[in-house]
C-alpha cells in the first residue's frame, strides 16, 4: 500500500470531526451524509515555509479540490462510520483498483465523464456501494476489507513484469502547464523516476513518450516510456492518466528548430504552437526526424528507445490456408501480445441438430460442455479477393462468433485482415476495420489493431458480462 500524503490525515481529521456525530444506520444515510459534506465543504489550513498560513476550500463551490482529497476524505468517513464507508487509497492508480475488481468479481460502476466535477466527486459513493456489497457477500469486517484491498489482492495480482515491451506508438506529453513543479520533477528525474501524467487511454505499456516543456522553456526536454497502459482515473484532474518512467534527457530541441524541420513543420500541432497537444500521437516519420535532430546535437542515441517494427512475413509467399495461419496469422497474434496457450485451433463447437463445426482459431476460449465461449474468433482463408469471398467468410465466422458469444471476429487472408466488433449484441457487415499486411508492418497500423483486438483489450472483454448474440 502506498503511503498517505501529509495532507491526507489533515483532510481525514476535518471530515471525521464533521461526520462522527452524525447518525448513519444504512447506506442511504451514508449517501446523504456524504452529499451533505460535499455540498457544505470544509477548509484546510496549511502553514508554508515562511510561517504564513494559507487556506484551501474542499467541496462546496470547489468540488474539483474534493477529488484530490478523496483518500483523506474516505479515511475520515471510514474512521467515523466503518460499517458504511470504505477506505479508498488508489489515488492516481484507478487502474490497480480496476484490476482487483476484475479479478475478484467486484462490480465497477460506469465511469463519470470528465466535464462534471460533481459527478466525479460523487463517484466515490458508487465505488463504496460496490465494495460494501462485496464485503457483505463474503462476510468481511471493515478491517478485513482493508486487508483484502491493500494486502491480499495486490500480492495475489503481483507479477514480475520484467522489461518493458517493444514500443508500438509514440506520444507527445507536456510538462509545466499547471505550475513549475513539473519542471522540478523533470529536471531532477533519474533512471528510476516514475510519475503519473496526463496521457491518452490508447497508450500502451512500453510506448515512447516525448516530453515537451511549455513556455517559458518551449523545448523538448526528454524521452520517457509508458510504465502502464493509459487509463481513466475519475479522481485525477485531467481524467486520462498514464504512469511514466525510464527517462532519457536529450539536448534541448526548441520550438524554432521543430518549426524549421521539413517533417515536423507539417505537423498541425506545430502550426498551432502545441496548444492542446498533450497526449497527441507522434508518427513514426516524426519520431525518426526527432532522432536525427537529437543526433546532430550529440544526444545519447544508444539510450533512446526505438519504435518496434513488426516482423511479419511477406504475404506474397503464402500458397495455402494453412500457410496463412502459420505464416501470417500466428506471427500477428504474437505481435498483438498473445502466446500460443491463448488460442485453440479447430475448437469443436456444436451448432444445433448435432452439427459440429471447427472455428480455425478461438482466442480466450472456455470449453465447458454446452457453455462454450470465446472472446475472439478468427477464420483464415487463402484469399479474400472478391466481395463474394468476403461475404461468405463473414457469414461463416459470424455464426461461430454468435454461438460462442464472442466480442469480435477476424477474417485473415493474403489480402490482409478484417475485424468485426460486436455492437449491441450483433455484428454489422458494413462496420469493420481492414488492414493490409503492408499497413500491419508499420508501427501505426499495428498499434491501431492492438487497441481493437490486442491482449489488453481481450482482458477487458474477459471481465465484462457476456451478451448473447
Amino acid at each position: 500500500m502506498d503511503k498517505l500524503r501529509p495532507i491526507d490525515p489533515m483532510a481525514a481529521r476535518a471530515v471525521f470531526d464533521q461526520a462522527v456525530g452524525e447518525r448513519v444506520a444504512s447506506q442511504d444515510h451514508a449517501g446523504e451524509l456524504y452529499e451533505r459534506l460535499l455540498d457544505d465543504g470544509f477548509t484546510l489550513s496549511l502553514e508554508i515555509e515562511d510561517g504564513e498560513t494559507i487556506y484551501t476550500v474542499v467541496g462546496g463551490d470547489e468540488p474539483e479540490a474534493w477529488l484530490n482529497m478523496i483518500q483523506g476524505i474516505s479515511l475520515g468517513l471510514f474512521k467515523a462510520h466503518p460499517e458504511h464507508f470504505a477506505l479508498y487509497l488508489f489515488l492516481r492508480k484507478f487502474n490497480r483498483f480496476n484490476e482487483i475488481c476484475d479479478e475478484f468479481g467486484i462490480a465497477v460502476p460506469v465511469l463519470p465523464g470528465k466535464a462534471s466535477w460533481r459527478d466525479r466527486a460523487m463517484f466515490y459513493l458508487r465505488i463504496n456501494a460496490s465494495l460494501q456489497e462485496f464485503r457483505r457477500i463474503h462476510g468481511l469486517t471493515p478491517a478485513e476489507l482493508c486487508a483484502f484491498l491493500y494486502d491480499f489482492a495486490p500480492h495475489h495480482l503481483a507479477q514480475e513484469q520484467g522489461e518493458l515491451p517493444p514500443a508500438s506508438k509514440v506520444w507527445f506529453l507536456m510538462g509545466g502547464a499547471g505550475d513549475s513543479s513539473d519542471f522540478e520533477f523533470l529536471d531532477g528525474a533519474g533512471e528510476g523516476s516514475t510519475s503519473y501524467w496526463q496521457g491518452k487511454v490508447d497508450t500502451r505499456r512500453g510506448d515512447i513518450l516525448v516530453m515537451w516543456c511549455v513556455s517559458p522553456r518551449s523545448y523538448i526536454h526528454s524521452i520517457w516510456r509508458a510504465e502502464t497502459d493509459g487509463f481513466i482515473d475519475p479522481f485525477f484532474h485531467y481524467h486520462s492518466t498514464v504512469w511514466i518512467g525510464s527517462p532519457v534527457k536529450v539536448p534541448e530541441i526548441p520550438f524554432r528548430e521543430l518549426a524549421a524541420d521539413p517533417v515536423w513543420s507539417r505537423k498541425p500541432a506545430v502550426r498551432a504552437h502545441f496548444q492542446g497537444a498533450s497526449g497527441k500521437p507522434v508518427t513514426a516519420e516524426e519520431y525518426d526526424a526527432l532522432l536525427r535532430m537529437i543526433k546532430r546535437k550529440r544526444g545519447r542515441m544508444s539510450e533512446l528507445p526505438r519504435l518496434h517494427r513488426p516482423d511479419l512475413p511477406d504475404h506474397d509467399d503464402v500458397e495455402s490456408e494453412r500457410e496463412v495461419e502459420q505464416g501470417l496469422l500466428e506471427p500477428l497474434l504474437r505481435e498483438l501480445g498473445y502466446v500460443e496457450r491463448d488460442w485453440i485451433r479447430n475448437m469443436p463447437v456444436r451448432m444445433g441438430r448435432g452439427e459440429r463445426v471447427y472455428p480455425d482459431y478461438a482466442i480466450g476460449a472456455v470449453l465447458k460442455r454446452g457453455e462454450e465461449t470465446a472472446r475472439i474468433i478468427v477464420e483464415a482463408k487463402r484469399e479474400l479477393a472478391t466481395d463474394k469471398q468476403i461475404l461468405d467468410a463473414y457469414q461463416q465466422a459470424k455464426s461461430y462468433a454468435q454461438r460462442l458469444q464472442s466480442a469480435a471476429f477476424v477474417l485473415v487472408a493474403r489480402e490482409g485482415i478484417w475485424i468485426f466488433l460486436q455492437e449491441k449484441g450483433g455484428f454489422l457487415r458494413s462496420r469493420y476495420l481492414h488492414k493490409s499486411w503492408a499497413e500491419l508492418r508499420g508501427s501505426d497500423g499495428l498499434h491501431e489493431v492492438k487497441l481493437v483486438i490486442g491482449k489488453a483489450k481481450s482482458r477487458v472483454w474477459a471481465a465484462a458480462p457476456r451478451v448473447p448474440g
